[in-house]
Formats: C-alpha cells, structure tokens, sequence
C-alpha cells in the first residue's frame, strides 16, 4: 500500500465514521422525541384521570341513573383531536363502562383496526402507554389508574388514544434531519481539523517504523558480521549467499514473506557456531568424529537463540535445516525431499555454490562451469533437483553481476538495495 493510498484510507475511514456518527445522532434523537410525546402522552392520562376522577367517584360511590350519564356527557364533550380521540372507562374488576370516540369519519374507519393493535394493553396500577403506527399515522394508547379520594384504593382505570398529529411527525422528522445535517457538518469540519494532524501523526510513525525496521536488518547483518569473523571468514561470504539466494528464490516466484525469512536466514544460518569452542570451530586440521558431532550441534544452538526473538523465528528454516540433504543424508534430523523446508533447499544451493566459487586457505577458487557441474552432480543426492535446474539459468549472469562488485563496501550497498525491496513499511 503506496503512502497516497494510505491517506486516502485515513480521510475516507474519517468521512464513513462522521457519517456513521450522524446517522446515529439522528436515531438518538428520532427516539428522543419519540420517548419525548410518549412522556407527555402519559402525563396527559394522568392529568385526565385526575380530571375525571371526582365523576367517576361519584359514580362509583354514589350510583344512580345520572351518575353513568354525567361521566359520559363529560368525556364527550373532552374529546379532541389535541387531546385524546378514544376514551374509555374500566371499574375495579376490569369491567369497561365507557368507550367514547370522535365521531369523526377517519376515527370511525380505524375504529376496529385500534382495538386490534391495542389489544393485550393489561392494567399495571401504574401509568402505561402502547404506541401503534395505523396508516402510516401515530397513535399512542396510555392507561392511568383512577384512586378513591383519599388516593389510597384504586377504583378504577382510564384509557386514552392520543393521535401526534401531522405537525408534530413533520416536526418529529424535522428536527431528526437537523441534527443530523448539524452533526454531518461538525464531524466533517472535525474531519477537515483533524486530518492534517493525522498526517502529521502517521508521517512520525512511519519514520520510527523506518528507524526501527533499519535497527533490526543492521542486528542481523551485525550478527552475521560477528560470526563470520569468528569463523575466520569475510563479510563478503554472507553478503554473497544472500543475494543469491534472493535471486534464486525470485527465479522460483516465493512470495514477499518467504523471501524476508531467507534473507534472514541466510544473514542468521551459522550463529549456532557462537556455541561452539574455538577449540573445534578453529582447528586446523581434520576434525575427529565426536568433534564433527559436535560442530554438527550448531544448527540446534541457533535455534535456541532465534527462537525467542519474534521477528526473527521465521529464520529458523534456514538455521536448523540448511544442511539437510535431498536424499536424507544430511543433519541434523536427516529430513529428506518435500520434507526440508523450500528457503533451507536454496540456501543449501547458494551456499556450497559460494564456497565453491570463492579462494580459502585451504583452497583456490573452482571456475564457474566446474562449479556449476559439482551442483549438477549433486542433485537429486545433496539438492533438490528443481532448484539446481533454476539456478544454473540464472548463475552465469548472476555470478557476473557479483564479480563485478569491487570490494565489500559496494556489495554492501548492492545487498541493501536488495533488501529495501523486500523490507518496507508501505507495500
């Protein structure tokens, strides 16, 4: 991912969030005013019951062929669209003594479809309220219990619904649209705000990102550095294994991580030797049995280093297994074919192939050809065949491209420019 991709990741994730932000907003205050007419719905029907309760006592108290008609003729006459279009009365044991409605002719029509949306609304003892959406309009059945005058018994209950008008949805709506358009420009100006600092921000880390995956590659060349000194060997040799083994490992198409893990293990693969006594590691001569066996405990020793280090384990392919053979006769475990690991297949090719193609001490360098012939004729015994027949097409120029190099220093900086590829922040 480019740096521009990555801004342009920031700012959009900003606008998705301001707007998710909105459009919660305005749910938050779609409910508020729901909740707020609901709240005056049911303040309503306790303000009517208490209205209609001296009726209702009296009818309750003192029945008589008037006291019923007094109660009705009274809830009639309150009947109103700004109040409540359905009335009605229950006494103590939940019998209905009233039903009063609007005459009107939408009132009439909905009459039916009322009693099905409101049924199963239960006296609580308390005030309660059931909203129901009819036709696309609002209504909202609220109870209130009915006390006798010394408010300690309960005597009966009233039942109101409560249609919002039009006016109060549109203002409903209104005022849900508003807070959002207000909430969609303070997140957009907060975005516009905040954006450059976010840059700012991702522009710092990216830098101590760069510091610190700079710090980690020079650990690694300095470690290899290290043993290589102690082996009585060059820089020049892991330098070398490295960027073959980058090119190989291009030729057979790894993916990026692969590539990452080889070059750390090609930088890593003889730190085991650290654990080895330079009574062994340096001696002259031929080695014993029981000393190669233990020169042969290297690869283990470099496991136990790396293993702890997170960002280097993936180098452990290499360390431990990059001197297995093809047909099982190498060590440490004796792996053999699909079971040795691809990176420790490529670096068992490039190694042996620059220790052929470089002067020892003990030793003048082979030429290129006689090189190449010694890997041919090991393959299918110490290589994975496939891997010979890719890297013979690509050793000649590759070999070229290395001589050429005039000392240390100039591969050094061809091996980073190598690296920089492989080893970046922004993909």
């Amino acid at each position: 991912m480019t740096n521009t991709n990555i801004n342009k990741m920031i700012f959009r994730n900003l606008i998705l969030g301001g707007i998710t932000i909105s459009v919660l907003v305005g749910i938050a205050v779609h409910l508020a005013e729901h909740n707020r007419i609901n709240d005056y719905a049911e303040k309503l029907a306790f303000s009517e019951s208490i209205k209609y309760s001296e009726y209702y006592n009296n009818f309750y108290y003192n029945p008589s062929d008037s006291s019923l008609p007094t109660l009705r003729k009274v809830v009639q006459n309150t009947l109103d669209h700004n109040l409540f279009i359905l009335i009605e009365f229950y006494d103590d044991n939940l019998n209905r003594i009233i039903c009063e409605s609007l005459k009107d002719k939408d009132i009439i029509e909905i009459k039916n479809d009322l009693d099905s949306k409101f049924s199963g609304f239960h006296m609580t003892g308390g005030t309660a309220h059931k909203i129901a959406f009819i036709n696309g309009q609002l209504y909202i059945k609220v109870m209130s219990p009915i006390r006798d005058k010394n408010k300690d018994k309960i005597i009966g209950h009233f039942e109101g619904v409560y249609h919002v008008s039009d006016d109060k949805m549109v203002e409903i709506k209104n005022k849900t649209l508003l807070s959002a358009f207000q909430s969609v420009l303070i997140v957009l100006a907060t975005t516009f705000l905040l954006y450059p600092v976010i840059l700012q921000l991702k522009k710092k880390l990216l830098i101590r990102s760069y510091e610190l995956l700079d710090s980690n590659i020079n650990t690694i060349k300095s470690l290899g550095s290290a043993i290589a000194k102690r082996d009585s060997d060059t820089n020049s040799h892991n330098y070398r294994v490295t960027i073959y083994s980058v090119r190989l490992a291009e030729k057979l198409r790894l993916s990026k991580s692969q590539i990452q893990a080889l070059i750390k293990g090609a930088f890593l693969h003889d730190i085991g030797k650290i654990g080895i006594s330079d009574a062994i590691l340096l001696k002259p001569g031929k080695l014993t049995h029981d000393e190669f066996e233990i020169v042969k405990q290297h690869v283990v020793l470099g496991v136990e280093i790396l293993e702890n280090n997170k960002w280097l384990k993936d180098a452990i392919d290499v360390v431990l297994y990059h001197h297995e053979k093809f047909d099982g006769s190498g060590y440490i475990h004796g792996l053999k074919d699909k079971n040795i690991p691809v990176n420790a297949k490529i670096f068992a090719i490039v190694d042996v192939f620059d220790a052929l193609t470089s002067s020892r001490p003990y030793k003048e360098a082979f030429s290129l050809d006689e090189s190449l012939e010694i890997l041919k004729s090991d393959a299918g015994s110490h290589f994975e065949p496939q891997f010979i027949s890719k890297f013979e097409q690509i050793a000649k120029e590759l070999y070229i491209e290395i001589s050429n190099l005039e000392n240390e220093r100039v591969l050094n900086e061809h091996l980073d420019s190598l690296i920089s590829i492989y080893f970046t922040i922004l993909n």
